[in-house]
C-alpha cells in the first residue's frame, strides 16, 4: 500500500465536489478523522521549519534528533535566565509551539480540521502571475492511521485554544516529529502495516487562485478571520487589493 496517494483536481469547483466524496465517500463529513494543510506549491515536502534549517547546517544525519532537543532546552534556559516565570511547568509539546511562534526552528506542522480553511492557505500566498501549469496542494492526513502514535515517532498534538483565538480559529492541529527523517512523507513511507494511505494530497490549478479566494471569502474563510489581529488584517487588505486589481 502506497504511503502517499495523490489526487488531481481540474478545477477548484472538481475540488470542492471531490474533496470529500473520495474522503468520506457516501458519508458525511466527520470532523477530526482527517486533518488538513495547504501549502502554495504541489512540490513542497511535508518538512517542519526545523528540517528545512537542519539541511543548511550541513551536519550529518545523526545530529538531527539531539539538534532539535539542544534548542528547545536552549530555549528554555533564555526564558529562565530572561526571569520568565510564566511558562514553568509547561509541557514540552506546549512549549515547542510557543517557540514557533516566535521564530524557533521546531518540528512541529500545523494542521486544520478544515478542507477549506487548509486551502486558504495554499491559495493565500500563492503568486498572482505564477509558473504556467503550476499546482496548490492541499494535503489530508488520516489520524485513524496507526503510524501517528508517538511510540512511532510521529503523533498529533491538540494544543489548548482557549486563550489562543488563531488557534481557535483555524481550527488548528499540530504534528509532532520526533523521528530522523526529514519529511512526513518519507517517514510514512517507511512505515509497515499500511492498509490505507496515512497522507492525500489534493492537487489544484494555482490559476484557479481568484475563483478559490473568492468563493472561500463567501463561506466566511479569509486571513483576518482566521488572524484576528494586526498582521491578519493586513494580510487580508492585502490580498483583497491584489485580487481586485492583478490578473
Amino acid at each position: 500500500m502506497a504511503a502517499v496517494d495523490t489526487v488531481t483536481c481540474g478545477t477548484w469547483g472538481e475540488y470542492k465536489t471531490t474533496v470529500l466524496s473520495y474522503l468520506y465517500g457516501d458519508g458525511l463529513f466527520q470532523r477530526g478523522d482527517y486533518l488538513f494543510r495547504g501549502q502554495r506549491d504541489a512540490e513542497w515536502e511535508l518538512t517542519t521549519s526545523y528540517d528545512r534549517w537542519f539541511e543548511s547546517t550541513g551536519l550529518i544525519e545523526s545530529e538531527r534528533i539531539p539538534l532539535a532537543a539542544g534548542l528547545l532546552t536552549e530555549f528554555q534556559r533564555e526564558i529562565k535566565h530572561g526571569g520568565d516565570t510564566s511558562l514553568s511547568g509547561v509541557p514540552d509539546d506546549e512549549l515547542v509551539a510557543l517557540a514557533q511562534h516566535y521564530g524557533l526552528p521546531t518540528r512541529l506542522l500545523d494542521w486544520t480540521e478544515s478542507p477549506y480553511i487548509g486551502a486558504l492557505f495554499a491559495f493565500a500566498d500563492t503568486p498572482t502571475i505564477g509558473e504556467p501549469g503550476g499546482k496548490v496542494a492541499v494535503w489530508a492526513l488520516d489520524t485513524r492511521s496507526h503510524i501517528w502514535t508517538g511510540e512511532l515517532g510521529v503523533q498529533i498534538i491538540a494544543m489548548e485554544a482557549k486563550s489562543n483565538t488563531r488557534l481557535r480559529n483555524q481550527e488548528g492541529r499540530f504534528t509532532f516529529s520526533r523521528t530522523p527523517f526529514r519529511s512526513l512523507e518519507e517517514y510514512a513511507k517507511h512505515c509497515s502495516g499500511l492498509k490505507t494511505p496515512p497522507l492525500l494530497r489534493f492537487l489544484i490549478p494555482a490559476s484557479e487562485r481568484r475563483l478559490a479566494l473568492a468563493d472561500l471569502e463567501a463561506m466566511g474563510i479569509t486571513p483576518s478571520r482566521m488572524f484576528p489581529d494586526l498582521q491578519g488584517y493586513a494580510v487580508a487588505a492585502k490580498l483583497r487589493q491584489t485580487l481586485k486589481h492583478c490578473p
